[in-house]
């Protein structure tokens, strides 16, 4: 079951992050400058290629002058130019004397480059100094990747402390539980995601997998029956409410929900059947 999770696991909501890196310029350590806040006009009618000229512009004028670099470096991250901008916060870092913000930056970096120890490096340099939810949220996944669950568990708590509604943190933590076997504690965190994103039907087949393991066969055949036909999740979930019946001793039932899986197009569906069912007797407890 866990191959389920690991399709769904990760990076799902990094919308709301990048947003904020395009319209919301990070300025704790330092005011704006005039170049800087002509780039960001720019940013605000979308016209990143013309904001980024403007800045190779202004580096090439004033290449002394830190912050261009840093803003710079934002945008080759959402271009996804990553060493290059790395070589820009490293510019930043060496001008300003300080890195502040872009140890925030260079995490994101390598997270996005799959190097999850060198992010970890830079988040933990960063959060020990500000409380931030976005590097909170990074730092948890790092460790979410490297399967160090219950530290990813609580910079994911950290995370959420300071953005109580972000349902990726939220969600991310219980899958955290869930790898943990902490099934109770799994499907507290996926019932509060759902509630903030009742139509994820990813969070709903979370949740219904959360009890399933838990032992809450009923439940759980409550939440996947809640995934209609039509849906991404509906081979999934009917495959799921075979093993909850199976685990049940409801055995006929189990086979007739493996079936309709299978006519569905659910894979794991026909090795089920093949090996459970036909049988009088139930020779071992399904895993």
């Amino acid at each position: 079951m866990k191959n389920i999770f690991r399709n769904i696991a990760v990076m799902k909501y990094f919308f709301v992050f990048w947003f904020f890196l395009t319209v919301l310029p990070f300025t704790a350590l330092h005011a704006q400058s005039k170049a800087v806040l002509k780039v960001d006009k720019l940013l605000l009618k979308g016209d990143t290629s013309k904001a980024l000229k403007k800045l190779n512009h202004f580096i090439d004028k004033t290449p002394s002058q830190a912050d261009l670099y840093l803003k710079r470096a934002k945008l080759k991250i959402q271009k996804g130019d990553l060493e290059p901008a790395m070589v820009d916060l490293n510019s930043f870092c060496s001008l300003n004397m300080v890195c502040g913000e872009a140890d925030l930056w260079k995490g994101v970096v390598r997270f996005k480059q799959g190097d999850y120890n060198g992010a970890i490096s830079y988040l933990s340099v960063y959060t020990n100094k500000r409380e931030d939810a976005d590097a909170w949220f990074y730092l948890a996944q790092s460790h979410m990747w490297l399967q160090n669950y219950p530290v990813a568990i609580n910079a994911f708590q950290r995370s959420i402390n300071l953005r109580p509604n972000e349902v990726s943190a939220i969600y991310n933590a219980g899958l955290c539980a869930y790898y943990l076997s902490r099934y109770a504690d799994a499907d507290s965190l996926m019932q509060t995601a759902e509630r903030l994103a009742p139509k994820d039907l990813d969070i709903r087949l979370a949740r219904g997998l959360s009890l399933l393991r838990g032992g809450k066969h009923v439940e759980s055949n409550e939440v996947f029956r809640s995934i209609a036909e039509g849906d991404h999740q509906f081979p999934a979930a009917l495959y799921n409410i075979g093993v909850n019946y199976y685990n049940l001793n409801e055995f006929e039932l189990a086979c007739e929900y493996w079936s309709r899986a299978m006519e569905k197009g659910h894979l794991q569906a026909e090795s089920s059947k093949k090996r459970y069912c036909g049988k009088k007797t139930q020779t071992d407890r399904y895993r």
